[in-house]
């Protein structure tokens, strides 16, 4: 029977395997004959309709002839000989191109080295400048990177130059855009916007919008969505100052440096003001919400003379600097600018975000009827691991029993082991308690010495009596818990966790070190107060005592033997760092180290890493290992820092 239904299984998927193949080959023959019919259509796609007019009238355009000084006259300048003006295009759209005193230097340097007769400047809006391009109208192109990089994939303009401006060191991350709001709104971040209306100057604002729409996207956010009915001021960018201030909207967006700039020329104030998702560093010298992108192009149009270009590019790398030190650099990369025309699926990408089926279809046909191949297959294959599964019953029920033996061995392994540590713990603290039980017990018996003695000579005062009594009871207690402590350990109770400062405990474990006298090595220590965290001071001072311990035995016969125990904060972390000037090591040899039952002491168990990873793992920490440059060891401790409301320390 279920033979049966294997044959009948392999029998349909062999004649939809067959019926695919005939879809894909009919399919395949409707594409070529279409492909033949459109041949002439695809043809006029692959050349824009700009170029051969743009070729043509290039012809007609500005053509240069450079006439060399004549021999042996140095002094002479070079002549430049036009068959028409040169005719520059000026993007006034651009954010800040007029403002920024570039264009009027560019021009005057270009006057300087060809004649103002030979310099024609057309200033005009995106629309009416994108349509001189495409007919071939105009020689170069001034605009902001934008602008700059959709034309260079419509109509093939290429850069001549960058602008490098004085804002930054890298002219490819210049440009970016900073989100504000007001201290008391509330608001700490770019991700708590959603719901909240955001001012910017105008929807295809570069620097003023897309820069932080792109942000948004890369914080996995959707602008459509968390941008509610966006406020749109215009270009008086301190309107969008004004409503932030004024409450209309939660937050706005600006060009990066634009705020200062506002602030030197004392339009607006840094008071009742917060910036959000600020990013630290970097070659831009201001205030940066997002990632920075380069600035202006100055630029060339297909059918320029080639002469032309070359003396233009020479005369703009040589000009004087202008405004607060900027200059024209060779052209960057824009390809930040092309990621994002990407991501927003605008501007040479705006086709990305139009979705049809028969574009589907015409574009993904082949890798479509694969897909249908494979689920076919898929479920093909479904259908015989179904039949085949009851036959790997028994195999599965007695490899499961397999593996619930090892699973115990395994367990029992681990409770060996964790016997082994709890010992090794008891152990360790022995000495340590042995040592805090001599103050109690030496006290006590110093009062009971006293009072002997006094009571002996009968001048036994009630008042001192009771004081004495009231310290030795003391004593008593502090023993009692000392005791108490050790047989919690040795019945394996885990002590509480609380709230308290970390650096006494760290002091305390210093101190005790320096009195055992198990080494002469200086120790120096850096340990700031109020190390606010979650822990058990009693496991704490356990763990840095055998981070201590093992650095003594590091030092030992070692010539100026010193340990450095010093705290700093390590993301959400306290790092406790022991520090110690031993032999040489390798990071194979710290490996080994680390490992439990591994030990390099004659007498040793191999047990100290082994506890204090596991004090730091029940503090859901961690202890790290690093060997010293200059020799010796570095053990980190990272314990979780708490956040208190009050007492909060930071070394950041």
């Amino acid at each position: 029977m279920e033979s049966q239904k294997i044959w009948l299984a392999l029998t349909s998927v062999v004649l939809l395997i067959l019926v695919v193949l005939g879809a894909v080959q009919a399919d395949q023959r409707l594409q070529k004959n279409d492909r033949v019919l459109r041949s002439q259509d695809v043809l006029q796609e692959a050349v824009p309709p700009f170029m051969e007019a743009g070729l043509r009238e290039g012809l007609k355009r500005a053509r240069l002839q450079i006439v060399p000084s004549p021999p042996g006259d140095e002094h002479a300048d070079t002549q430049y000989v036009f068959s028409s003006p040169m005719l520059i295009g000026v993007d006034t759209d651009s954010e800040g191109i007029e403002q920024s005193g570039m264009v009027k230097a560019t021009m005057a340097q270009l006057a300087r080295t060809f004649g103002a007769d030979n310099l024609k400047v057309v200033k005009l809006n995106r629309k009416d400048l994108r349509r001189e391009i495409m007919e071939g109208e105009l020689d170069f192109v001034v605009s902001d990177a934008a602008f700059y990089s959709e034309m260079e994939v419509i109509a093939g303009i290429s850069g001549v130059a960058s602008l490098w401006p004085s804002t930054t060191s890298d002219p490819k991350e210049a440009v970016g855009s900073v989100f504000f709001t007001r201290d008391d709104s509330g608001i700490d971040s770019v991700e708590q916007l959603k719901g909240h209306r955001v001012a910017f100057s105008t929807p295809t604002s570069f620097a003023g919008s897309l820069i932080a729409q792109r942000d948004l996207f890369m914080r996995g956010l959707v602008p459509e969505v968390i941008l509610n009915k966006p406020l749109y001021v215009g270009d008086n960018e301190e309107k969008i100052y004004e409503a932030v201030m004024s409450g209309d909207v939660a937050a706005g967006v600006l060009p990066a440096c634009r705020i200062e700039s506002m602030i030197d020329e004392q339009k607006v104030s840094l008071n009742h003001l917060k910036f959000l998702n600020l990013r630290r560093g970097g070659p831009v010298m201001c205030s940066h919400s997002t990632e920075l992108y380069p600035s202006y192009y100055f630029s060339v149009t297909r059918g320029t003379d080639q002469a032309l270009t070359k003396a233009v590019s020479a005369a703009l790398f040589v000009m004087p600097t202008f405004g607060r030190g900027a200059d024209w650099g060779f052209p960057v990369s824009n390809r930040t600018v092309h990621d994002l025309f990407f991501d927003l699926k605008i501007g040479p990408y705006e086709h990305l975000a139009q979705w049809s089926f028969d574009r589907f279809m015409r574009e993904q046909s082949d890798y479509f009827f694969v897909l249908v191949l494979g689920v076919m297959l898929i479920l093909a294959y479904a259908f015989l691991v179904s039949v085949m599964v009851r036959h790997r019953t028994k195999q599965l029920r007695k490899a499961l029993a397999e593996r619930s033996r090892i699973e115990k061995q395994m367990t029992a392994s681990r409770e060996h082991i964790a016997n082994l540590e709890r010992t090794g713990i008891v152990g360790q603290m022995s000495t340590m308690i042995a040592h805090e039980l001599k103050q109690p017990l030496g006290a006590i018996t110093n009062f009971a010495n006293g009072l002997l003695r006094r009571s002996k000579r009968g001048n036994l005062d009630p008042k001192m009596l009771n004081e004495v009594l009231a310290e030795i009871v003391d004593q008593g207690t502090r023993a009692s818990e000392i005791v108490n402590r050790v047989r919690a350990y040795a019945k394996r109770q885990t002590p509480e966790l609380k709230i308290a400062d970390m650096s006494v405990s760290i002091e305390r474990a210093i101190e005790t070190f320096k009195r055992s006298r198990r080494t002469d090595a200086l120790i120096r220590k850096a340990i700031p107060p109020y190390l606010w965290s979650e822990v058990d001071s009693w496991e704490i001072e356990l763990a840095i005592l055998n981070l201590l311990k093992n650095a003594g035995d590091a030092l030992e016969g070692r010539i100026n033997p010193e340990i450095s125990v010093r705290v700093f904060a390590e993301d959400r972390y306290w790092r406790v760092e022991v520090k110690d000037n031993g032999a040489l090591i390798t990071q194979e040899q710290v490996d080994a180290f680390m490992k439990p039952l591994v030990t390099t002491k004659a007498n040793g168990m191999g047990l100290g890493l082994s506890i204090i990873s596991s004090i730091a793992e029940r503090h859901h920490g961690r202890l790290v290992a690093m060997p010293n440059p200059s020799g010796g060891m570095i053990f980190g401790l990272d314990i979780p820092r708490a956040e208190l409301a009050a007492n909060k320390t930071t070394l950041d």
